[in-house]
């Protein structure tokens, strides 16, 4: 009787401690679950990932899509390369996959406060603060005085075919900017792009986009560092 007592109350006991144990697991950073094995603190810190939809939402939440791309990330100015990324745009946040020293893949978000950079094969995204204090994701193209950044999203609507009833993601949706270093300047087309400018330099400009059929809605990103390029040499009002 003694012995079953005491058989009770340690199940009881390990029952009472299992679930926190497992919430705690749950909660933690990667860093502090793997630093055993060696991994760096500062690149394995973020929290797990755990945004994983039903199977009937079509689309996807990543930036490419669901398959992971080898990109860098620059992480309070150390640069990791050759990772496993990818951009979840409708949530903002860079997943990074890894394989843990007994082989589990696991996938985390990496900590905005400390990512400043980071690529998914040749795109190129950067965390700024432009409008206000808030940081926020953007891609950069070109590196000269003007550059132009994209803001990317992804909304989650109603599937619009006849007799839907699940959720879609929807194509990805871009916001133009051309960046000056101190300034965002917001643009949609040709003209608005063109009107940036100091009058004196708008002709030319016009004149330069129509001869290389540059049509900023669909310009690739080869069309769009030509056109920095010769930006760099004009003015803005």
């Amino acid at each position: 009787m003694v012995n079953k007592m005491r058989f009770l109350i340690r199940l009881l006991l390990f029952l009472m401690l299992f679930p926190a144990t497992t919430g705690t697991y749950a909660q933690n950073s990667a860093s502090s679950l793997d630093r055993a094995y060696g991994l760096d603190p500062l690149l394995y810190n973020g929290k797990f990932y755990t945004y994983f939809l039903p199977y009937d939402i079509g689309g996807t939440q990543f930036f490419f899509g669901p398959d992971f791309v080898k990109g860098f990330a620059n992480i309070r100015g150390i640069i990791y390369n050759k990772l496993d990324l990818n951009y979840d745009i409708y949530n903002q946040q860079v997943i990074l996959q890894y394989e843990t020293y007994e082989g589990a893949r696991k996938q985390i978000v990496l900590s905005d406060a400390w990512l400043e950079k980071f690529s998914l094969g040749n795109a190129h995204f950067e965390m700024l603060a432009l409008q206000d204090s808030i940081r926020r994701i953007y891609q950069v193209i070109g590196n000269g005085p003007y550059r132009v950044l994209y803001s990317w999203r992804k909304d989650l609507t109603l599937d619009i075919k006849y007799g839907a009833t699940n959720y879609i993601f929807s194509e990805p949706i871009r916001k133009a900017f051309l960046f000056t270093g101190q300034k965002s300047l917001r643009y949609k087309n040709n003209k608005s792009f063109v009107a940036l400018f100091d009058p004196v330099d708008q002709v030319d400009l016009k004149k330069h986009m129509r001869r290389q059929h540059i049509n900023l809605k669909k310009a690739s990103e080869r069309e769009i560092i030509e056109l920095l390029n010769y930006c760099n040499t004009l003015s803005l009002k």
